[in-house]
């Protein structure tokens, strides 16, 4: 499946990637996951993918005991670091780090303060949402709302209603969604089926699992046809790939090329045809490896990035244009469904989502995306529309509520 138990929860797969990082298995894993949703949309299943919120939180912060000394500790990313693992097990020990800001040292305080007497059973790990100097108002038209920016995504509530009164009263907030279990830091295994800690007094703890598919999150007959088409496609061009191709695509070399190709697009907000992303990639490859070239001056060095350049692109020739065609088909008709299934899921639930414009204007848009994991709370995959998402994060036109270090 996408990511096993044994891999850390720090960085997660678009379901479409899989097509170019696990070739024929990964294909038709995300080919699986796909039809369970669609059943599960439709109302016909309840138990074989569960849903969670992927909120636009920053910075990632990890707490819990110690595996080995049983000492209440919060952490970054960098807890899980093959090399210099970091991780604080008291305020004194967070100030004294000279490599995060102020702002990021003031969130893992309060983390600390509200957590250290909660008797976490193992490490868990969350998004943080805001701090109490992050709450700020905001107008749109006749309506007051409370909004907080941790990252991207603007999240706003209606002042006058319940959840925005309790807000206001919190010193921070948080999203947990996935937890830890293991004997030592190094051999520690994600598990998204988490045990929620009980909530202190004065944070806003919520769970990142998606309440409920009934309702607005119900496909139409209308969009059921289009995804039950739009399978069809992308398994009748699962099965002319063929194997020898999909080896191809996933030889690790070959399969970074293809996602920084199409992410590339992603970064210009651009959608190309099948047929017009299968033509460029030998250009891209040409392209890249004639910077590699021009940045190395001895001959050796020019000779070492022509090797690996013939290995790459001579692969690739071995397959038709037909069948990069149908790859490329393939790949986005994946996404086209994935990012429906997107657009569903996020017209439920009373939290408002928006983009600050550099402009001043707020656009509306929807959550960061989604997290698909199978019934055994270990294999999951991103589900985000990375048009609308990952191209805001990449824009220069949106304002950022982070700064760099909080995503390290």
């Amino acid at each position: 499946m996408a990511v096993s138990k044994q891999q850390l929860n720090t960085h997660m797969t678009h379901l479409e990637d899989l097509v170019f990082l696990q070739g024929i298995d990964g294909t038709r894993d995300a080919i699986h996951f796909l039809r369970k949703y669609r059943e599960l949309l439709k109302g016909n299943s309840t138990s074989a993918v569960n849903t969670t919120v992927k909120w636009d939180g920053a910075p990632a912060i990890f707490m819990g005991p110690h595996p080995e000394s049983g000492n209440f500790l919060v952490a970054k990313k960098s807890i899980f670091a093959k090399r210099d693992p970091k991780w604080y097990e008291s305020k004194a020990e967070i100030d004294a780090d000279p490599k995060i800001s102020a702002d990021l040292k003031a969130k893992f305080k309060v983390a600390f303060d509200m957590y250290k007497d909660a008797k976490i059973s193992k490490i868990i790990q969350g998004d943080f949402l805001f701090s109490a100097a992050d709450i700020k108002p905001k107008r749109i038209g006749e309506e007051e709302f409370i909004s907080f920016q941790p990252n991207t995504i603007v999240y706003m509530i209606p002042a006058k209603s319940d959840l925005g009164k309790m807000i206001k009263k919190m010193k921070m907030g948080i999203v947990f969604h996935t937890q830890y279990t293991g004997s030592a830091l190094d051999s520690m295994r994600s598990d998204f089926s988490i045990t929620m800690p009980k909530k202190p007094d004065n944070v806003w703890q919520i769970s990142a699992e998606y309440p409920d598919m009934s309702g607005t999150a119900t496909l139409t007959a209308s969009e059921s046809r289009t995804v039950d088409t739009k399978l069809s496609i992308a398994g009748s061009a699962f099965r002319t790939i063929g194997n020898e191709a999909f080896k191809v695509i996933s030889h690790p070399p070959i399969a970074i090329h293809l996602c920084t190709y199409v992410n590339k697009f992603v970064r210009g907000g651009l959608t190309p045809t099948p047929a017009e992303a299968a033509a460029g990639f030998l250009v891209y490859l040409k392209e890249y490896y004639n910077k590699e070239r021009d940045k190395r001056s001895s001959v050796k060095g020019k000779a070492n990035v022509s090797a690996r350049e013939i290995e790459v692109v001579q692969p690739i020739k071995s397959i038709s244009a037909e069948k990069m065609k149908k790859i490329f088909q393939l790949y986005y008709c994946l996404q086209e469904i994935k990012n429906l299934f997107v657009k569903k899921l996020s017209l439920a639930g009373n939290v408002k989502t928006f983009l600050q414009m550099k402009s001043g204007d707020l656009k509306v848009t929807g959550h960061e995306g989604f997290v698909a994991i199978d019934k055994t709370g270990t294999n999951s995959v991103k589900l985000v529309d990375r048009m609308e998402f990952s191209y805001a994060n990449f824009s220069d036109d949106v304002v950022k509520g982070w700064e760099s270090d909080l995503r390290k």
